[in-house]
């Protein structure tokens, strides 16, 4: 997420106290932005709701609904009063249905695929540093490439110890701190694990290791590293693989004497949880997180280049990838509102699912929305650091912007208040 934008938090001082009471940040199968598939074309299922309580007696001598299920709401017929714990009518999906399954099928799948990328990263950058030639460079290259998709296919659900814990800035922090990262390089100081720990945010992760591979114009050669970017590189690569299973462990089994954070989710609302008081807390956060993403995309990550006409405000601009990462992020959002799972089908209880139950037309629309902006964005000639200045793919660029921010709209007007 770019520095600016991020509130990074050290490890990990009120992890249930504070940062969990509801945080919300920015903005996640492998999707490359040509050619690549991803979240579109899931296909979803309609879910059948639990049936309601039991109707009361009517309150002026007459029966309660036949036997009665409850109608809209729950409520028993005219007059009696709703059964116990009845829930909506039939078709109704509440939050509880929705929440135990997104971490397992949506944020923890995700960052099992990250850490799998993280690891492949690492062994390319060692055979790589063992023998630079241009042919492992090139496939060093591509491995970081790939290995971004998995990270941006999460940005839509960064909160939690994502942002509480500093994963987040430690994996992507970006723009890169150009200045102290060549300090880094050419200084004396010794390159140990400690030593790249408590590097700024913005001199390692993702696009401090994108800046060595690729150097500032996608462009470097095989000749062109110093024996010291090459010891760097490697620190900064193990380093990442190390904080990339962190963040993997932190919803799995928990970190630093912290709860797992699938737990957290999964318990929304019961009385011993801080982080989400009410089940519908839970399910804002991850609206939020979809919203927040679908802005940080369409606002900062297309409309701040558009508006300076720096190509230096592009996201990835060293490996001119910063179009995988616009359709990936998507993907992350879409992914986060489905449920998606890791086979490629949309959860049977989701977001989605809940909006439908409530308002069918709002959800097909949603969808359509995000098949949309997928679309939108594969259209814009690339990469785009090379043809921003380019007429064709500037109105290209606009209209993916366009069909984006309408998505954030959607999502902010319509989506949340139903939650």
């Amino acid at each position: 997420m770019k520095h600016e934008l991020k509130k990074t938090l050290k490890p990990v001082e009120l992890f249930l106290a504070v940062s969990l009471i509801a945080t919300v940040t920015a903005c996640g199968p492998s999707a490359e932005t040509e050619g690549g598939e991803g979240g579109e074309g899931a296909t979803t299922e309609q879910v059948e709701g639990g049936e309601g309580g039991e109707g009361g007696e009517g309150s002026e001598g007459g029966e309660g609904g036949e036997g009665g299920e409850g109608g809209e709401g729950g409520e028993g017929g005219e007059g009696g009063e709703g059964g116990e714990g009845g829930e909506g009518g039939e078709g109704a999906v509440v939050p509880s249905d929705v929440l135990p399954g997104f971490a397992d099928n949506v944020v923890i799948p995700t960052y099992v695929e990250l850490v799998a990328q993280a690891k492949n990263l690492k062994a390319g950058v060692d055979t790589f540093v063992a023998n630079p030639t241009d042919e492992s460079l090139t496939a060093t290259q591509e491995i970081w490439t790939n290995a971004r998709f998995s990270w941006e296919q999460s940005e839509a659900f960064a909160f939690g110890p994502a942002e509480s814990l500093g994963f987040d800035g430690d994996l992507d922090d970006w723009p890169v701190n150009e200045v102290d990262l060549q300090a880094v390089i050419d200084s004396d100081d010794e390159i140990t694990d400690e030593y790249i720990s408590e590097l700024q945010t913005t001199q390692k992760g993702y696009h401090a290791i994108e800046m060595l591979l690729f150097g500032k114009a996608a462009d470097k050669t095989v000749d062109a590293f110093t024996p010291r970017e090459l010891e760097l590189l490697s620190a900064l690569v193990k380093n990442f693989e190390s904080t990339a299973s962190g963040l993997l462990d932190s919803w799995t089994d928990g970190v630093d004497g912290n709860p797992a954070y699938r737990e957290v989710l999964a318990t929304a609302g019961s009385p011993d949880n801080p982080a989400y008081p009410t089940l519908n807390a839970a399910a804002e956060e991850i609206v939020q997180g979809i919203i927040g993403c679908l802005e940080e995309v369409g606002e900062e990550k297309i409309g701040a280049p558009i508006a300076s006409r720096d190509v230096s405000e592009f996201e990835s601009q060293f490996s001119q990838t910063t179009l995988n990462d616009l359709h990936n992020n998507i993907i992350s959002a879409q992914n986060a509102y489905l449920g998606m799972l890791p086979n490629g089908t949309a959860s049977e209880n989701s977001i989605s699912s809940l909006i439908q139950s409530v308002d069918a037309s709002l959800d097909a629309d949603v969808k359509l929305q995000f098949d949309t902006a997928l679309a939108l964005i594969k259209e814009v000639p690339g990469p785009i650091e090379a043809t921003l200045d380019d007429a064709d793919a500037e109105a290209a660029f606009v209209k993916a912007q366009e069909s984006i921010l309408g998505l954030y709209e959607t999502f902010e007007d319509k989506v949340l208040p139903i939650i």
